[in-house]
């Protein structure tokens, strides 16, 4: 199961927005075939939100790769352009992980 985690969170950070942003993201492609009831946000500290992801064939490496810059583009979009973010998806098999850093 990928495992996606969002840090560098503020306590001045509006997590409602961020966690719906985040939500719409990864929901975003069809291709993948992520339903926006198994997106499972949680959060560990102010400073962490963790998402699990079902591994499935359609969530390719060049797939999870476009979905990581989603989700950074997300992320961003509600707490600031200047925000620099790091996305990783990371599933089992490194080999087909996705990330970026803005």
């Amino acid at each position: 199961m990928p495992l996606i985690t969002a840090l560098n969170l503020r306590r001045e950070d509006p997590l409602r927005k961020i966690e719906e942003s985040l939500s719409q993201a990864l929901s975003s492609n069809p291709d993948l075939e992520i339903r926006q009831d198994e997106v499972d946000l949680v959060r560990a500290t102010v400073a962490r939100i963790n998402v699990d992801l079902w591994e499935h064939p359609a969530r390719t490496k060049d797939a999870l790769q476009d979905l990581a810059e989603r989700v950074a583009r997300a992320f961003r979009s509600v707490v600031g352009q200047e925000r620099k973010v790091k996305v990783v998806i990371r599933p089992y098999d490194v080999g087909t992980s996705g990330w970026v850093s803005f």
